[in-house]
């Protein structure tokens, strides 16, 4: 008797083979929240021989009620000790949230305020809450009624040099516990519980959701200093760390976790969407030359089904360009190497706006092309005006170039 199993939302399905359509057919038990999901197939012949496969499978949820208005609003905090100074109406704004660009936000108010750099602010949107920052500057030209306040995204509140060694196995962290561990702890000693207690940022809370073990070391560092908010966006960029805020019992909590979640479905062809372009590259680094300080160098090939080896001499190696970087230690070599490759299939290589739809940045989304090809990404930048489209950029897309390379190579 053929055997087909489903795994799908932790739970094993056994299909039920249907001779009048000749079709397997299931009943799946929908998950609470919509989003795209994996089906995980398996089916065993009357020989006993296994195949497997995956499909995704589009949950729809019931959208919500949205009650809007003409209002954007900017709550101000005091940077000192999380009072609330103020809330204004914005009468002009461009939000923009992109943590590996760091790019400003405006915002423009018709009222004087006691706001000052450093305060923090969040700006709220038909009652959600869009963007998290800090301000950097305030203008106001001639007297004029209006003042214009420059934003920087709410992370560059820990934009300070740290020294690497501020004490002895921190740093190991990262490789026993896990990368968010070690965030928290500097964010804890420098910013929460510094000996200085006067820079001490007592309403500030940090959690650490997930603990991804890692084979690397701080990468920025120069002269035993390095900038701690480059260190964060580096761990943004290659390993898919974001943070979070929110307010809660009158503190700032900050969530720190690797990027999860269920994936929101982007429908080029059904879905309010404009300016929609998506670009496509061939060029791909195949060889990385690690130089240490001491150790020598270590070299790393792409393999054409996109795995590695240190074998010069592999027949399945990738043809492609040569990159040299440099990393202090030999023990962190390797994760180096692989920090490069992941250039090969992770670009900003797809931007769109969507009519008045808000999603938040690091959501992992499936872009169903016009070609109905589904691109696997996540929003990593964000862009907010008065019009009612909201502008994404996307992080992350997973082309396989490799593929394509061989497939043209074929012809």
């Amino acid at each position: 008797m053929n055997d087909l199993t489903i795994h799908f939302n932790e739970q094993d399905y056994i299909a039920t083979y249907n001779e009048q359509t000749g079709f397997y057919e299931v009943n799946l038990q929908a998950p609470a929240e919509g989003g795209i999901y994996d089906a995980d197939i398996e089916f065993i012949d009357l020989f006993g021989q296994s195949y497997e496969d995956t499909q995704v499978i589009q949950v729809l949820a019931q959208e919500e009620i949205k009650i809007e208005t003409n209002e954007i609003l900017m709550w101000i905090f005091d940077f000192r000790d999380f009072t609330i100074k103020d809330i204004v109406e914005l009468s002009d704004y461009e939000i923009n949230i992109d943590e590996e660009t760091n790019i400003t936000s405006l915002a423009r108010v018709l009222k004087k305020t006691t706001a000052e750099a450093q305060d923090i602010i969040f700006i709220k949107k038909n009652g959600k809450i869009v963007y998290w920052g800090i301000i950097d500057k305030i203008t106001n030209e001639d007297g004029n009624k209006v003042y214009e306040y420059t934003l920087k995204y709410i992370t560059n509140m820990f934009d300070e040099e740290v020294e690497s060694n501020y004490e002895e196995g921190v740093e190991d962290l990262i490789r026993t516990t896990g990368i968010e561990d070690f965030l928290q702890k500097t964010i804890q000693d420098h910013f929460i519980s510094n000996e200085d207690d006067f820079v001490n940022k007592k309403y500030l809370e940090v959690r650490a959701l997930t603990h991804t073990k890692l084979e690397t070391s701080i990468t920025n560092i120069e002269n035993g200093i390095y900038k701690f908010h480059t260190w964060m966006t580096n761990c943004t960029q290659n390993y898919d760390i974001v943070y979070d805020f929110f307010i809660e019992n009158k503190k700032l909590i900050m969530t720190i976790a690797k990027k999860e979640g269920q994936k929101e479905l982007i429908n080029v062809n059904a879905q309010p969407i404009s300016n929609y372009t998506e670009v496509f590259e061939t060029k791909v680094i195949a060889k990385v030359v690690v130089k240490t300080k001491e150790e020598g160098r270590y070299i790393l090939y792409l393999l054409n089904d996109r795995t590695t080896t240190t074998d010069m001499n592999n027949k399945n190696r990738a043809k492609g360009t040569t990159k040299r970087v440099y990393t202090e230690k030999m023990k962190d070599a390797r994760q180096t190497a692989l920090d490069v490759f992941k250039q090969n299939s992770y670009s900003h290589n797809v931007t769109f706006k969507m009519l008045d739809k808000y999603i938040k940045i690091g959501t992992p989304i499936a872009i169903k092309t016009k070609e109905n090809v589904i691109l696997d990404t996540y929003i990593s930048a964000i862009k907010i005006t008065k019009n009612k489209f909201i502008e994404y950029t996307c992080g992350n897309i997973r082309i396989k170039f490799i593929d394509k390379l061989l497939k043209e190579r074929k012809r």
